[in-house]
């Protein structure tokens, strides 16, 4: 049984996506765009192949692929076997001959990238990226605008702008489910960018290995660049959380041990003091008397983060530049003994004290002018949109002394001021930029990304989170090596809903990757924003919760938060399970000028890890409004991929509850959302629950949950319990119309009999 191919035409075949074509080349910056004569052997036995050439302008390129379970790989090595340094460009693998459907016209895009720059899911191959305000004209009827995207950083590729996306991207055809994939294997040096266009009715893909913060990469002579990326093909073209789910499980198999995966956001919260309109009012005794309130009320945050505003002016965000500055350049009216006595102070409270810095250095900050030297030539983004703006120093990470600096500063926060997480905002321009910043060019952005994120870890605790800020991440697994959370989304500062509209769309890409095993999404905080209405509250704490990337919680609770309110927030934050897959019903990404899905839901109780227990609820799903207008929103038990049978609905904030046996309707008013846990209406039944219960066991007649903390408990059953029991001693209850309320004392098994 022949195992491989033993001709680049049978590969071709094997992805049934038109007779495709394959040319490797490099581009380097003396000589431009240069091809090779490459040999090229194919090993059957053991479906691997092995391309290669000799360029004579000085490099050996090797490219290496393995064929398996319909899935290629390659690892490319390009080798400079010359004697001298060479600048090189770009490598480059073209793909042509792309064809899914038979209509062109037909033809599409989708990359994670797609939805933050220019708010679609799709894009139609010859789509104008550039186009003024991101609206081509040849599409008038596609409704896409720059979402919050500086023009500077819009280009003409797939993928280059400096929002680090999910590195792989769709080909595909709107009449069928058939589709390419190409996604990154490896960011130690290269990134993958998109060159698309249409070639005689079908689509050719340059596969672009470039370089960031530079614009050639100058290779010594003897050094090797390696490359690695993948190539497959799905039949779920037509499901968004289907497409890469290929890509995904080869990448899991070989990315290294991630942060990301860790517990540090999974199943602990972070309060953080931003938002909510406090920005920079902030001093040691609110932020105590906050910690105080925190730690007794909620017990799954563990972190608490000092935000900006602990520099001695309030004009401005110096984050790592204070450390250059006398006594760290911290305000003493604010911080009377330093922010170390601080941060012990924040302990004594049970919480790990973390702190907001950041990368880019106010223009006339004291490092700024005493070593402009190291800036790295960052105005050109803010030209453009913020004509007049002053742009900050952004330090360039090729400069040997700036890297001496800026490991100072980081031992200075996590070590001198023992912060146990960080929050790295504005961090990512130089590194993640396809601009040319750096002075140096003998290594990428990337190489020195992975130089600053190691800095960072080799100063945090191992439990110690670690979160990036700005440029916002759009759920880049590799960046999970370091990380453990990624804010993909606008601040929710003071209450913008429009940051909460958009940031919904965002998302959909990101939790539509499901990688939340490997990186946890954070969706910023929820709390008290004074800039939203109730209703659009709920809907915020709906989205972050249902989406699990509820990582966050703001506002000054101990002083401003009304009680009814505080009792949303404790029970929203009963139980994170952050990252767990969340998924949609009733959703086509692929139509034309396609919202956001208004159907959410996840496979276990909100309140609760378990899943597929039968006095549990089955299912929770969150039905959001996005129009400007009531709207009516329907769902039945098939789109939760639920058996047919009969169910029953209760809303999580009001234990109002509904029959739920086929497609029900729910009435939303402007900017509404509901929660909904699904139960089954057979047998004792525990319909909803404001703090975490992991069952253990289950009798005839009782049912035992351990539970992590002491809470003032209240679960909505369907029948009374004679006795409740705490570590087998009885407990006071009471039960009023199925809601059972009482005190657990500490962490412990709890026993309900029946």
């Amino acid at each position: 049984m022949k195992k491989g191919f033993f001709t680049e035409q049978e590969l071709s075949a094997s992805f049934d996506a038109g007779s495709l074509s394959f040319v490797p080349y490099l581009v380097l910056e003396n000589t431009g765009k240069v091809t090779g004569n490459y040999t090229r052997e194919w090993y059957p036995d053991g479906a691997n192949a092995h391309w290669y050439a000799e360029y004579k302008e000085g490099f050996r390129d090797d490219l290496y692929f393995t064929f398996s379970n319909g899935d290629l790989t390659c690892r490319r090595l390009i080798r400079n076997v010359s004697g001298k340094k060479i600048a090189l460009t770009e490598a480059g693998f073209s793909i042509s001959g792309i064809k899914n459907g038979n209509d062109p016209e037909q033809d599409f895009y989708y990359h994670a990238e797609n939805s933050r720059v220019y708010a679609a899911m799709t894009l139609p191959i010859e789509f104008d990226r550039l186009a003024p305000g991101g609206k081509d004209p040849k599409y008038p009827d596609l409704n896409t605008w720059l979402a919050y995207v500086e023009t500077p950083v819009c280009t003409k590729r797939v993928g280059a702008t400096p929002y680090q996306p999910f590195p792989a991207i769709l080909i595909g055809n709107h009449e069928s489910p058939h589709g390419l994939v190409h996604g990154t294997l490896e960011q130690r040096v290269f990134y993958h960018c998109y060159d698309l266009a249409h070639e005689n009715g079908t689509v050719r893909m340059d596969v672009v290995s470039g370089f960031k913060g530079i614009d050639a990469l100058e290779v010594v002579p003897g050094r090797t660049l390696i490359d690695r990326w993948y190539l497959g093909t799905t039949d779920h073209a037509d499901d968004i959380e289907k497409i890469f789910e290929r890509y995904t499980e080869v990448l899991r198999s070989i990315l290294p041990p991630m942060y990301g995966a860790s517990d540090a956001n999974r199943h602990y919260g972070v309060w953080e003091s931003w938002n909510d309109g406090n920005e920079r009012r902030v001093n040691e005794e609110m932020l105590l008397a906050e910690a105080e309130f925190v730690s007794k009320h909620f017990p799954t945050v563990k972190y608490f983060q000092l935000d900006d505003g602990y520099w001695h002016r309030d004009d401005g965000a110096l984050g790592l530049g204070t450390a250059y500055e006398k006594d760290g350049g911290i305000d003493r009216k604010k911080f009377p003994e330093g922010l170390r006595a601080y941060s012990d102070k924040v302990r004594k409270h049970g919480l790990i004290p973390a702190i907001w810095t950041g990368y880019n250095f106010v223009h006339d900050s004291q490092v700024a002018l005493e070593h402009p030297e190291w800036r790295a030539p960052y105005a050109w983004r803010y030209e453009v949109d913020y004509p007049g703006l002053k742009a900050g120093l952004v330090a360039d990470p090729s400069i040997p002394e700036v890297r001496d600096y800026l490991a100072y500063a980081i031992n200075t926060f996590c070590s001198d001021y023992n912060f146990n997480g960080i929050k790295l905002d504005f961090w990512s321009y130089v590194f993640d930029t396809s601009y040319p910043m750096m002075k140096y060019r003998e290594h990428s952005g990337y190489e020195w990304r992975r130089w600053l994120l190691t800095e960072f870890r080799k100063n945090l605790p191992t439990d110690g989170y670690f979160q990036p800020g700005c440029d916002i991440v759009q759920a880049n697994p590799f960046l999970g090596e370091f990380f453990t959370n990624y804010r993909y989304g606008l601040d929710i500062s003071g209450g913008e809903w429009d940051h909460v509209k958009i940031t919904f769309l965002w998302g959909t890409s990101c939790f539509a990757t499901h990688i939340g095993d490997i990186y946890v999404p954070n969706s910023d905080s929820i709390g008290i924003p004074p800039g939203l209405n109730e209703t659009e509250r709920y809907f915020a704490v709906n989205y972050t919760l249902i989406s699990r990337s509820m990582v966050e919680l703001s506002g000054k609770l101990h002083s401003d938060c009304p009680p009814h309110w505080l009792k949303v927030l404790k029970k929203a934050f009963c139980n994170l399970n952050n990252g767990q897959d969340v998924h949609f019903a009733r959703y086509d990404y692929r139509k034309k000028n396609a919202p956001a899905p208004s159907i959410w839901y996840i496979d276990t109780p909100h309140f609760s890890r378990n899943s597929h227990e039968d006095t549990l609820p089955v299912k929770t799903v969150a039905l959001f409004n996005l129009e400007e207008r009531e709207n009516t929103i329907s769902v039945s038990p098939a789109d939760l991929k639920l058996p047919a049978g009969n169910y029953i609905l209760t809303d999580v904030w009001t234990g109002k509850q509904y029959p739920f046996s086929g497609e029900v309707t729910m009435e939303l008013p402007l900017h509404g959302s509901m929660l909904l846990a699904v139960s089954k209406t057979e047998g004792l039944q525990l319909f909803d629950a404001n703090i975490r219960l992991e069952k253990t066991a289950e009798t005839e007649n009782s049912i035992l949950f351990a539970v992590d903390y002491e809470a003032d408990a209240e679960l909505l059953l369907n029948r009374k319990p004679e006795k409740i029991l705490w570590n087998g001693t009885d407990l006071e209850f009471t039960f009023n119309s199925g809601l059972v309320t009482f005190h657990l004392p500490e962490k412990g098994t709890l026993e309900l009999v029946f």
